[in-house]
């Protein structure tokens, strides 16, 4: 974990990244789209398996049942979470005093 002075400076660095070189930053975001849709994708398919788990599987399709779906729930929610952006915008962002 960063101090938050230290965790204020990396934001105005990433910021400054993001405004200098917005090629970067597209790339960037893209990756994330990405990684978003295979969180998605992986959790469709967990919860897909789980009916037939539970449909042939006994008590061990039960238990992999429900491990899958909550799985797949906790993969929605990190997918919900990589929505919130992680450092502030140009626009966001407070001026900072220089000593």
């Amino acid at each position: 974990m960063l101090e938050p002075r230290e965790k204020q400076e990396f934001d105005g660095l990433v910021a400054r990244l993001r405004d200098t070189d917005p090629g970067f930053a597209r790339r960037v975001d893209r990756l994330r789209l990405r990684q978003r849709r295979r969180w998605l994708i992986t959790a469709i398919l967990l919860w897909t398996i789980a009916p037939i788990c539970l449909v042939y599987g006994g008590w061990t399709g039960a238990l992999e049942a429900v491990l899958a779906a909550g799985y797949g729930a906790w993969l929605m929610h990190k997918r919900n979470r990589a929505d919130q952006p992680s450092s502030p915008s140009s626009s966001q962002r407070r001026p900072t005093a220089e000593a």
